[in-house]
């Protein structure tokens, strides 16, 4: 089968950093965590496309912030990695359908607030050229990279729901498109948006968290069989997919 985009990418830095990222961040942070963070603030950034190209605009200058003793000893070991990671972005983006103004450029800056387990990205468009476009070319994708089949989540004993649009919000508040009668959840809990064929949980700031596979989370990448708990409330989510994406690692990404 195919790759998806963000597994392609997780997969190019993984190969990247040879287990770098496993080492220095000691399994707190992985390839995917900063896949899932270029992945969010690249369609975050999007500019619409303009008359003379239908392919949206995707932002050319992304930022990495990480604690200031792991960015010394990931440079030390990889000094060309800003370089690489400006290539893995021109191919996701290509692969996204996006098109660039200026080939993107990526910093990894050191913050001493932040904790070794987290990572800040930010993206933003920087001066168009004017001279020449980065082109992303088109790239053949195979008929059967396709998106999870069948994905649907179990709420409780009992209620078993379909999942069929690209955005589900859920919270105990009637206007969610799934209502779960529990007190001790926020009328307007998480949020499911479908992205390269899977679907990634958001927790939308409520007020007791959510756990998945017993891991507080503010976002992660669901994959068959996770558990997920919200109030007293205990959410399966499957699909009939037997490609896994992350190899069961939960996202514990902090809140940007």
């Amino acid at each position: 089968m195919s790759e998806k985009p963000i597994d392609k990418l997780e997969t190019q830095l993984e190969t990247l950093i040879e287990g770098a990222f496993a080492r220095l961040f000691q399994r707190t942070i992985n390839a995917r965590d900063v896949a899932v963070l270029l992945v969010r603030e690249m369609e975050n950034h999007l500019i619409d496309p303009q008359e003379d190209d239908p392919r949206s605009i995707a932002p050319d200058t992304y930022t990495i912030y990480l604690n200031d003793q792991t960015i010394k000893n990931f440079l030390k070991t990889y000094p060309d990695l800003s370089k690489r990671l400006s290539t893995l972005i021109v191919e996701l983006g290509t692969q996204s359908g996006y098109r660039l103004h200026n080939k993107p450029t990526v910093k990894l800056l050191a913050d001493s607030q932040l904790t070794p387990h987290k990572a800040i990205v930010t993206a933003r468009h920087g001066t168009e050229s004017g001279v020449s476009t980065e082109a992303m070319q088109p790239i053949h994708v195979s008929e059967t990279q396709s998106s999870v089949h069948n994905p649907r989540l179990q709420i409780g004993d009992h209620n078993n729901y379909e999942l069929t649009k690209s955005i589900i919000n859920i919270g105990r508040e009637t206007d969610n498109d799934i209502v779960v009668d529990d007190a001790y959840i926020s009328r307007h809990h998480l949020q499911l948006r479908k992205r390269f064929g899977a679907y990634m949980l958001f927790d939308v700031d409520s007020s007791g968290g959510t756990k998945v596979n017993n891991i507080q989370v503010r976002e992660h990448i669901l994959q068959n069989g996770d558990v997920i708990h919200i109030g007293h409330t205990r959410i399966i989510y499957t699909d009939d997919t037997t490609h896994s994406f992350n190899n069961g690692t939960t996202q514990t990404l902090d809140p940007i």
